[in-house]
């Protein structure tokens, strides 16, 4: 992409004779930033109008590289860089990005013979993450090098998205790379391990609790792990204001799980912020299909039939690490956002020292995600689906990605 400089370049259009408005005096400037460098407008300025900045929509985006189209008749702007794509009508508060719709909180309008549009949706799908500074009035923008681990699957006139993720995340993850919206955007089903968006009735969750989180016999955690770690675990709890026989009905394995939960929390990480959560949260909304790979009850089953040695082991380095600054999560977020793929095949092949964990956890979860994912991509309707599961289900050997490949799929890296 051609560098953006600090002087743009406007498109010369008449837009105030093709419309009808009449030039009007505008708020105050924001200064809009780029690299610590501001950026000017030939034909205009920024300004905040209903506590949104609106900037020069035509300049912005041709120093943005995009190519622009004017529809005089329907006083519409479309703008177009590879792939990415904009559609701004003026007076409406809906508004295409990379094929998406988008609600605005103040619609594209005209000033003084300018097409001005919010800088902040202009920019995020463009991929530049903004940081706002009200003391100063300037809006920074920097390019969110988010790379994440995506391949696209091809045979016989099918396609297929495949997207590693992290369960968790934090705010340096968004803005999204552009390029998965609109593979997602072009995609007729998303695929999820399990849709966590979706609410789940009180007599389900207490049909799982039942099964497989809680004891029946009368037992209680203490009961079943060592009395120094459930100790430790105890002044955990006390020191997050949480009761110290909070997860005493809980067997070993779920304690784990909100332990670990907590340590992400603890480090800025959310699973509301997750990969998978991002792109469900945007289904929903928009009535996309979405389908699982896995289940609820399946997950839950795996790690209930996990050795009571292996949880205690778990539990245990958990615990010795617990207030530790750095953790695996921070660890995976970084790699999922440089796209290291080398680095966190590493870390997979740490886990080939548990066996136990590692076979049931990879391998054997592998197989079914694989068999469901070649089914998709035998659907007769040649529809293509979005699939995202963790990161570390798609690489190495045993991992979807070459396990597609061995079949004879042409799976590319994006």
């Amino acid at each position: 992409m051609k560098k953006l400089t600090s002087l743009f370049i406007s498109v010369v259009m008449l837009l105030v004779f093709a419309t009808g408005v009449q030039a009007q005096t505008v708020a105050p400037p924001v200064a809009v930033l780029l690299d610590k460098e501001q950026l000017t407008f030939d034909s205009g300025h920024a300004f905040i109008e209903k506590a949104t900045t609106l900037v020069p929509a035509e300049a912005f985006l041709e120093g943005l590289d995009y190519e622009l189209r004017w529809d005089r008749a329907n006083t519409t702007l479309r703008a177009s860089k590879g792939e990415l794509s904009f559609v701004l009508e003026t007076g409406k508060t809906e508004a295409m990005a990379n094929n998406e719709a988008h609600q605005l909180r103040a619609a594209p309008k005209i000033v003084n013979g300018t097409l001005y549009a919010p800088l902040r949706f202009l920019a995020e799908n463009a991929g530049y993450r903004i940081d706002w500074d009200a003391e100063s009035r300037a809006a920074a923008l920097a390019l969110q090098d988010n790379k994440g681990f995506f391949w696209k699957v091809e045979k016989d006139g099918v396609e297929l998205y495949l997207l590693g993720s992290i369960h968790v995340g934090n705010d340096e993850m968004y803005p999204i790379r552009p390029e998965l919206n609109v593979a997602y955007a072009n995609s007729d089903h998303l695929v999820l391990e399990v849709n966590m968006a979706a609410p789940m009735d009180e007599q389900t969750m207490k049909e799982l609790q039942k099964k497989y989180m809680l004891y029946d016999d009368n037992t209680t955690l203490p009961d079943h792990i060592d009395a120094e770690m459930y100790r430790q675990i105890q002044t955990i709890l006390k020191e997050n204001g949480a009761p110290e026989t909070f997860l005493d009905t809980f067997k070993p394995w779920m304690v784990y799980i909100s332990l670990d939960n907590m340590k992400s929390r603890l480090g800025g990480f959310e699973a509301g912020l997750g990969i998978d959560m991002y792109f469900a949260q945007k289904a929903t909304a928009s009535g996309k299909s979405i389908l699982e790979l896995e289940s609820h009850d399946s997950q839950y089953s795996q790690f209930n039939h996990f050795s009571d040695g292996l949880i205690a082991s778990m539990i245990k380095e958990l615990l010795e690490t617990f207030h530790q600054p750095d953790n695996g999560t921070e660890t995976l977020a970084d790699l999922w956002r440089s796209g290291d793929e080398a680095a966190l095949a590493e870390m997979l092949e740490a886990m080939k020292e548990i066996p136990e964990y590692y076979k049931t956890t990879i391998i054997d979860r592998n197989a079914g995600m694989i068999e469901k994912i070649e089914g998709y991509l035998g659907d007769e309707k040649k529809e293509t689906y979005f699939v995202i599961a963790g990161s570390f289900h798609m690489i190495g050997k045993d991992g979807i990605v070459n396990a597609l490949k061995e079949k004879g799929y042409t799976v590319t890296r994006l």
